[in-house]
C-alpha cells in the first residue's frame, strides 16, 4: 500500500523536491516556512488587501517552498461554502498554519462572520496573525493556541462550518468530540481536507459515511500546489436522524 501510493502519478516528484528543500533547510537553520512565509507577506503583500496575501503567499509557495495550505485551486470551493451560510457565520478551523484558509474563509464570507481557528504550534500561531493582520482582518478571525481537543473541550455553541485541517488521525476524534459538546449539529457543514488515498483517511471517511449523523460528497481535488491527486470531504449534519424520516 506505501509503495502504491509512493509510486501514484506525481507523487515521486512532489516528494524529492519536497525532501530536498527539506534537507537544505535544515543544513542551512533555516527557520519555519510559516516564519519564512509571514516575512515575505510583510515585505511583499499589500496592506488591507486579502486576495494579494493571498496571491503573496501562493507566490511563496510555487517559487521557494511548498506550503500545506489549501491553496488557490480549492478556492471556488470555499466561495462555494460561503453561499451555503448565513451572513453571521460562526466558523471553526482546526490547524491554522500559517493562516491562509482562515484570510480565504473570513474574506469569502464578510464582515459579519466570524472565524476561530486552533493551532498547537505557538510559532504558528505568530505567523497566521501576523498575516490576517496584514490582510486586515484581524477583526475577523480569533487564532487558539493549543492541542485541538484541548481547545474544543472550551468552546461553546454550534458552528455553521468547521474546517479539518491538522493531523489526519485526529480528524475523526475531534468531531466527535465537537458531536458530544454541540459544536456541531443540524445544518453544520464539515469540510475535511486531504482526505485522498495518499493521506490514508479510511477511519474519518467511514466514520462521516456510515454514521448516520451526515450526508457527504466526496470531491476530487489535488494536493495543494502539486498534480498529485487528493480530495476534499464535505459532510452536512442532517437535520434529522435516519430512524425519524
Amino acid at each position: 500500500m506505501q509503495l502504491r501510493k509512493l509510486l501514484a502519478p506525481g507523487v515521486p516528484g512532489f516528494a524529492l523536491k519536497n525532501g530536498v528543500h527539506a534537507l537544505i533547510d535544515k543544513v542551512t537553520g533555516a527557520p519555519p516556512r510559516p516564519v519564512r512565509v509571514a516575512e515575505y507577506v510583510a515585505a511583499h503583500a499589500a496592506r488591507g488587501d486579502p486576495a494579494d496575501v493571498l496571491r503573496t503567499m501562493d507566490r511563496f509557495a510555487r517559487e521557494k517552498r511548498w506550503l500545506m495550505n489549501i491553496g488557490p485551486d480549492k478556492g471556488p470551493l470555499v466561495a462555494e461554502m460561503a453561499g451555503r451560510l448565513p451572513r453571521a457565520a460562526r466558523v471553526l478551523e482546526v490547524g491554522a498554519y500559517c493562516g491562509y484558509s482562515s484570510i480565504m474563509l473570513a474574506d469569502a464570507l464578510g464582515p459579519e462572520a466570524r472565524v476561530t481557528s486552533i493551532e498547537i504550534s505557538g510559532t504558528f500561531v505568530e505567523c497566521a496573525r501576523a498575516n490576517v493582520d496584514v490582510a486586515g482582518l484581524g477583526d475577523r478571525i480569533t487564532f487558539l493556541h493549543g492541542a485541538s481537543a484541548e481547545v474544543l473541550a472550551t468552546l461553546q455553541g454550534r458552528f455553521d462550518l468547521v474546517f479539518l485541517d491538522h493531523w489526519k488521525d485526529l480528524y475523526k476524534p475531534d468531531l466527535q468530540l465537537m458531536e458530544r459538546r454541540g459544536l456541531v449539529g443540524p445544518g453544520s457543514i464539515v469540510v475535511a481536507d486531504n482526505v485522498g488515498e495518499f493521506f490514508d483517511p479510511g477511519d474519518y471517511l467511514s466514520y462521516v459515511r456510515t454514521c448516520g449523523r451526515y450526508d457527504s460528497e466526496h470531491r476530487p481535488a489535488n494536493i495543494e500546489y502539486t498534480n498529485v491527486a487528493d480530495a476534499v470531504e464535505i459532510s452536512v449534519f442532517r437535520s434529522t436522524s435516519p430512524s425519524s424520516e
